[in-house]
C-alpha cells in the first residue's frame, strides 16, 4: 500500500511542479478521467496530461493541501481515495476549490501505473 501512495504522491507533485513528462511514466497509456456525473475528462495518458497542461497555464495554485487517504488493495488493483482543496489565481481572480479524488491503479512489474481517475466537487 505504501507503494500505491507514493505513486498518487508522484503524480500530484509532478502536475503542481510543472514536470509532466514525469507523469506519463505512472499513467496507463489508456488511462481514463472522469468527473461528476461520470463525464469523461480524459481518455489515453497524452489527454489526460494535456489537461494538467492546461490546467497550469492559466493558473498559478496558492495553496494546495490533501486530508483523509485511504487505499485498498485486491492483489494487483488498487484504489486510493483522498479530500483535497486548492486555492489557485485564474484570470486576475482568486478561486477556492475542494472535492474528492479516487484513483485506480493496477500492478505492473515493480511498481503501480494509474488506470482510471474519478474527481468529485
Amino acid at each position: 500500500m505504501d507503494q500505491v501512495r507514493e505513486t498518487l504522491d508522484a503524480i500530484n507533485q509532478a502536475w503542481r511542479e510543472r514536470r509532466f513528462d514525469a507523469l506519463t511514466e505512472l499513467l496507463d497509456e489508456n488511462i481514463v478521467m472522469k468527473g461528476p456525473d461520470l463525464k469523461e475528462y480524459a481518455r489515453g495518458s497524452q489527454a489526460f496530461v494535456q489537461s494538467y497542461v492546461q490546467f497550469m497555464a492559466q493558473s498559478n495554485v496558492i495553496e494546495y493541501a490533501e486530508s483523509n487517504h485511504a487505499v485498498d488493495l485486491w492483489g494487483d488493483i488498487a484504489v486510493a481515495t483522498y479530500d483535497w482543496v486548492m486555492t489557485y489565481e485564474q484570470k486576475g481572480q482568486t478561486k477556492t476549490d475542494k472535492g474528492h479524488d479516487m484513483f485506480v491503479f493496477t500492478r505492473r512489474g515493480s511498481g503501480w501505473l494509474a488506470v482510471f481517475r474519478l474527481i468529485l466537487f
